[in-house]
């Protein structure tokens, strides 16, 4: 995706150069090999390659070509990865595996899915760069999963597992309501009481893409030591404004959701709910004026910014946020 960027980023990038610290610890990456995304890409994903090169490549400009640049690799969740007769996962795992091993800087996270049991999680924990587990709903079998509870695609055993090992479990909740949704709150709270040693990352700002989900509900885990926020895609300020007021910086982490952030557009809040706003659609509809839309990555970057700007924080505070809380999390150097 290198070469997409336009005038109007570069006018942005300038702006986060002021802001941007020179050490990035990117939380929450999408790195895979589209061949075993099978229904992802079912005429073959042959050719779709998203791996540190290109990561680097894509992300460094927005960035601000940091210093110091490292991920937490999640390679895609796959619907084809909840079949056992497909070998998706094994190819993923290997993937990832092969992706740490380029370096050490970086970790990564295994896909889980239902039905995988404790001792299925022990025995793909085979390289060190591995701290925690990525659930997400498409792998639930719920016919609409967009409705799933998060019990149906968070096995038991990944908390089992991240509790005894001290690892992490990145969440995309879903349902209408997201956080304030009262069963996913109260599933939150029941199993981050229960597996105290197990650090529950609630990506994207606990999907706070309609700010009011956040901002109305997010203080109700200010006490849970275990629980952490990932600000990955969110593209208004509202809910990581919140976040940063009611639990503190000490447990967030910017991350990008690469390759998303290479999109163009933005997240909006509409009504109750949110909606993906892309250029197409601005292309279609806005017929006078040309509107240009920023990548989703620069448009996340200055939410990011101006919730830090109303929240007062401090450089070290913003450091935190963008590379130490991560890098104490994962267990790399500070």
């Amino acid at each position: 995706m290198n070469g997409v960027y336009e005038s109007s980023d570069y006018e942005a990038i300038r702006i986060l150069g002021d802001f941007l610290p020179d050490r990035i610890f990117d939380a929450h990456a999408h790195l895979y090999d589209g061949s075993f995304l099978r229904d992802m890409y079912p005429e073959g994903g042959e050719g779709i390659y998203y791996g540190l090169t290109e990561y680097r490549k894509d992300m460094a400009p927005v960035l601000c070509n940091p210093r110091t640049l490292r991920l937490n690799i999640i390679t895609y969740p796959d619907r084809s990865m909840a079949k056992k007769e497909e070998n998706s996962r094994e190819r993923a795992d290997a993937f990832l595996k092969e992706q740490l091993s380029l370096s050490a800087d970086n970790v990564g996270e295994l896909i889980v899915v239902p039905g995988d049991t404790a001792q299925d999680l022990e025995a793909r924990l085979s390289h060190p760069g591995i701290r925690g587990f990525k659930c997400y709903h498409y792998l639930s079998g719920v016919p609409d999963s967009w409705m799933a509870q998060i019990g149906d695609y968070l096995p038991e055993a990944a908390w089992e597992v991240a509790n005894e090992r001290r690892l992490c479990i990145t969440l995309h909740m879903v349902r209408h309501q997201a956080l304030a949704d009262p069963d996913n709150l109260d599933y939150i709270c029941r199993m981050a009481r229960k597996y105290p040693d197990a650090v529950l990352i609630l990506a994207h700002a606990a999907r706070s893409f309609a700010s009011w989900t956040g901002v109305e509900t997010v203080e109700k885990l200010a006490g849970f030591e275990n629980v952490w926020f990932d600000l990955s895609a969110v593209c208004e300020s509202p809910a990581i404004f919140q976040i940063f007021r009611k639990t503190g910086t000490e447990r967030c982490m910017w991350g990008s959701d690469y390759p998303v952030s290479m999109l163009r557009g933005k997240a909006i809040s509409l009504a109750d709910g949110f909606y993906w706003i892309y250029q197409n659609d601005l292309d279609q509809f806005v017929s006078k004026t040309p509107v240009h839309s920023w990548l989703i990555g620069t448009e996340n970057l200055m939410a990011v910014r101006q919730a830090c700007i109303l929240a007062e924080l401090h450089e070290r505070e913003i450091e935190n946020v963008f590379y130490n809380n991560a890098a104490r999390l994962f267990g790399a150097e500070v």
